[in-house]
Formats: C-alpha cells, structure tokens, sequence
C-alpha cells in the first residue's frame, strides 16, 4: 500500500481495510503498545523526515520536506538471489529505506570504477569509456552519437521509449556501462535508515530469510536548484520541472539498458546512412553495440530479464532467451550477433516497425 503526504493528511490510520494499517495494528496488539507509544504510519513518516532533515544538515544541501509512494516491502520466507543492479531515475528525489525486520540485509549500493577517465555522462564520455575499455566505437556510431547527442528524439526518431535526448538519459543512466569498483551491502537492525541519492546504482540483496522495510521518496521542498553555466544541472534530467514524475518508475539494469540504446541507435543509423556505400559501415556499427549487449548479458546472464521486456517486443525477447539459453550451455553465440545485426525486428521499437510501409503481397501466377 502507498501513501503520499498531500493527499491523505490522516495517513488512512482509520482503514480497517488497509493491509498496512492491519500489519502495524496487529504489530501493536502483540507488543501492548497503548496509543501513545504504537507505531503508526505518522511516526514512520516523520521518522524518515527527521532523517532526511539529519542528512541536510550534515551536507549542507536542501531540504525534503515531505514524501511520496510510501509503502511496506515485506518477503516472506527465501532464499532469494537478489536484484541485477540497477538505477531507478529520481533525481532530485531520495530513496529512503526504513528497515524493519531484524538482522535485515541492506539495500547494495555500488561504487562503480571510472578506469582513471571521467564517469559515462554523454556521448562524448561513453565514447571515450569504451576507447579505454579496448573498445574502438566505429566512425560511423561515433559520428551519429555526437551529432545527435542533444536531439529532441520523440520529435524526430522514437516516441515508444520515452527518451528526451541521448545525453539527457546517459546523464541518468550512463554509469550502467562502468565495472563495478565496490560494493557495500549491511545487516540492519531496526530502525536503520538508508538515504541514497536519486541515481544511484544499487540492488536488492541475496536473502535467505525474510526481510521488511518501509519504503519512500524524500522530495524537496521546493523546485528551486543550484544551476551551473548553462541553466541547467543533473537534477533537471529527465521530466524538465515536474519532480514529482522522478518516482523510479523508469528503471533500467545494464543490459535493458543498452537494448533500448540499441533499438534507438539502429532506427538512428538506419535513417543517416541510407545509401548503399554506407552499408557496410551500418552493419560495423550495428555489430559493435551487439556484441558491447552480449558482453552485458555475460556480466549477468538472469532470465528475470524476459519479465521485464513488454509482450508487444516479442522479437527481441525471443533473442534474448536464446542468447541466455547458450551462454548458460558454454555454447558460442556468433550466429546470434549476426541475427541482430541483419533483422529488421529484432533490435527495433514496436512504434517503428508499425510505421514502415507494408509490403505487397505477389499475385499468385496463373
């Protein structure tokens, strides 16, 4: 159950119905707490307040002045094998995480390695990241990368991502690409509290019993941010002024990540480079960022991958599965790059598939 501060002032303390509002009452009863002294949806929502008031303080950095999708997290039983990494796009919200449950692992949050260069933030840094990752970006991606690193793309090429521009998501998103440096995941007791930042990487954790936590978003107190040179900052990534948008519902692990970025830089080549001399450059292109995909997929090959792509990507869901199937059996995969590189479904977006012309069935000869 959810909750957010402007729309319920009671906090639905009174909803016998509330599968929340049952937990804390039964938690309650069974500890004989009187009015006074029960735990209560309030308290929990003030508690992580006053630790985010902690963290202003101790930063020197903007108030959060209230919360949003305020929720209880509960697994039952395990083991579990925990979460890909992954970013959830809140910038400039905070993820707060109140753990509730005994000898409770932490959320993992991970440092990721730079390789000595400057974190992936654009197009350029990508580029430059995989140059030092032994990666040479052919001439051909590098030049639709930087030419379009700040094109409008929902005007232009995809509307079905959702994208507002190359750079703007790589800003986001773009620390995917980097190898992990260190990782740090902790037992909690009650009444811990995690506070991250709004891109950071991070997982839920292998568990072997179960686990509890309440779950929100700090949001800040007002719209107002520090603007460097150019008006803007990472805080205004990607739903321009409208912070309330930033609620991690857009998240990406790296390998979902780069599909997308795949789907979106295929389309994107495909409509520079039309003419048949360029071809060969294309499919170079196209190649790279498949095997860059593979090389994702074998950092963490997971089947909860294909959960996670809609129904209506059937192609490259299809490809995906394939993909895992042989990594799984040690088998190679070259036949598979190739697949990706030559179709025309399997690495596109459903909106363009729909946008291209039919073809014309042949009369049956007589």
């Amino acid at each position: 159950p959810s909750d957010d501060d402007d729309d319920h002032d009671d906090d639905g303390q009174a909803d016998s119905n509330n599968a929340a509002i049952k937990l804390l009452n039964c938690y309650n009863q069974e500890h004989g707490l009187s009015s006074k002294t029960s735990l209560t949806i309030s308290k929990i929502k003030q508690y992580m307040l006053t630790m985010c008031d902690r963290r202003s303080r101790e930063r020197n950095c903007r108030s959060y002045t209230s919360l949003g999708n305020l929720m209880f997290i509960l697994q039952l039983g395990g083991p579990t094998n925990g979460q890909v990494r992954h970013i959830d796009n809140m910038v400039p919200n905070l993820q707060i995480c109140l753990y509730m449950s005994s000898e409770c692992p932490s959320t993992v949050v991970y440092a990721m390695d730079d390789g000595d260069g400057l974190p992936v933030t654009n197009a350029n840094t990508l580029i430059d990241f995989w140059e030092r990752q032994g990666k040479v970006a052919p001439g051909t991606l590098k030049e639709v990368l930087i030419r379009h690193g700040d094109t409008k793309l929902k005007s232009k090429h995809t509307k079905y991502l959702g994208w507002s521009t190359i750079n703007l998501q790589l800003l986001c998103f773009g620390k995917l690409y980097q190898p992990v440096e260190y990782q740090l995941g902790l037992q909690t007791e009650p009444g811990t509290t995690l506070l991250a930042g709004g891109n950071e990487i991070h997982a839920g954790p292998p568990t072997k019993h179960s686990r509890m936590f309440a779950f929100a978003i700090g949001v800040p107190e007002d719209k107002e941010i520090d603007a460097d040179d150019d008006g803007q900052n990472e805080e205004d990534v990607l739903n321009g002024d409208d912070i309330g948008k930033n609620d991690g519902e857009v998240q990406y692990s790296p390998v979902l990540f780069h599909i997308d970025f795949c789907c979106l830089l295929f389309s994107m080549l495909d409509h520079e480079y039309k003419t048949s001399d360029k071809e060969d450059s294309v499919r170079e292109a196209k190649r790279f960022l498949v095997e860059v995909l593979v090389e994702l997929i074998r950092d963490y090959p997971m089947n909860e991958y294909l959960l996670q792509i809609d129904q209506e990507r059937d192609d490259v869901r299809t490809w995906l599965e394939s993909i895992l199937s042989r990594i799984e059996e040690g088998r190679r995969v070259d036949s598979l790059v190739e697949d990706a590189v030559q179709s025309d479904r399997i690495l596109y977006t459903p909106d363009l598939m729909k946008r291209r012309p039919k073809k014309k069935k042949k009369k049956p000869t007589s």
